[in-house]
């Protein structure tokens, strides 16, 4: 349902949302005016702090981006990721100084290794196709630096969003955790928002 309002464009590469302007109505409806509360608190369990490089892959709009950022400075910066140019676009305009935004996809970074202090990616991970989702985790990885964060937060089921075409059931946490794992990132906490579920972890030194 929430796919079909929001305009959620499907290819070979993964979804992205090209209705941006009416994303970001709706998800300020979805979360029944807790939104910014509820991204604060991702922006707190990210564990970004002054001076962080921070990634946000599949950053839509830029709405966490910019919260992101205003933690991060003076000194840091944050880095929007999104295969969507309508996204990017709205995102450029919206951005503060200290942010950039891009377009490319999770399974594909460009950007050379362990360049982000903290990478994070929310209500993105389902739209990457199946088949790329642990080469997607391995890119994460890759531009982390070694003990640096990631932070994954996706819908939890519900009567709105019960579970996914892209073939990836949202409470299937262990799911994402075994992939995150393979990766090298070591899993540290995970736990329940409104709407969301959220997995935190951090780069190890292993392969």
């Amino acid at each position: 349902m929430l796919q079909r309002v929001m305009h959620v464009h499907s290819g070979p590469e993964g979804a992205s949302i090209e209705g941006v302007r009416m994303n970001e109505a709706v998800s300020k409806l979805a979360f029944l005016g807790r939104r910014r509360r509820v991204y604060r608190r991702i922006v707190a369990l990210s564990g970004a702090e002054p001076g962080d490089r921070v990634l946000d892959v599949g950053c839509s709009g830029g709405y966490l981006a910019r919260l992101l950022a205003g933690v991060v400075t003076p000194s840091g910066r944050v880095t929007g990721v999104d295969p969507s140019d309508t996204a990017i676009a709205y995102a450029r305009r919206r951005g503060p100084d200290n942010c950039t935004f891009a377009v490319g996809v999770a399974q594909d970074l460009d950007f050379p290794d362990g360049t982000f202090d903290v990478v994070t990616s929310t209500l993105a991970v389902h739209h990457v196709p199946e088949e790329v989702r642990p080469i997607a985790l391995a890119e994460m990885y890759r531009v982390t630096r070694p003990g640096g964060r990631l932070l994954i937060a996706d819908f939890r089921p519900s009567r709105l969003h019960p579970g996914p075409s892209s073939g990836m059931r949202h409470s299937e946490v262990d799911v994402l955790e075994d992939m995150m794992a393979e990766a090298g990132f070591r899993v540290e906490a995970r736990g329940d928002l409104p709407l969301l579920r959220h997995v935190s972890a951090v780069r190890t030194d292993g392969p």
